[in-house]
């Protein structure tokens, strides 16, 4: 199983609450990047997952529509910060090993997840740009069993669009 990891893109500082911070144009044309670079790269989504927030499920829509294939967002919980990565691979499971996801969420989990499936100690070796991305392969679904495929960040995914 490959998964992709593309954190949200950049979002409004001001809103109603937390949840409702929409993308500014900036963080469309973020998400659109990261979309171009990752289809560039060749990255064919079996499953196309979001955090519920409004930034994340803005950025894999926008994403989405630049990558081959005919898919929508599914909204995942388990992708909200503060979740577990066992919550996380508790969701993977019943997918077909050979199943490629693009997973979108936010910092600090997304590097909690990266740490805890590489078996690193500290999430802080893994921090990733708004609109950045970040791939392991698991061969297993537990923890520290991961190998990780790469890690973009935006600039780097600006020069590959």
């Amino acid at each position: 199983m490959i998964v992709y990891f593309l954190r949200h893109a950049t979002a409004a500082r001001e809103a109603s609450n937390d949840t409702a911070r929409e993308l500014t144009k900036e963080g469309r044309q973020e998400a659109r990047i990261a979309g171009k670079a990752l289809h560039r790269l060749g990255v064919r989504p079996d499953f196309l997952w979001s955090s519920p927030l409004i930034r994340a499920r803005q950025t894999a829509e926008i994403a989405a529509e630049t990558l081959s294939g005919s898919f929508s967002v599914e909204i995942q919980k388990e992708l909200e910060n503060g979740r577990s990565t066992s919550e996380l691979l508790g969701l993977l499971k019943p997918l077909p090993t050979d199943s490629t996801l693009l997973l979108v969420g936010h910092m600090p989990s997304l590097a909690e997840h990266l740490a805890a499936l590489l078996g690193a100690s500290s999430p802080e070796s893994f921090p990733m740009d708004k609109g950045g991305v970040a791939a392991l392969r698991l061969e297993e679904l537990r923890l520290g069993k991961g190998v990780l495929r790469l890690r973009l960040r935006h600039e780097q995914l600006k020069r590959i669009a």
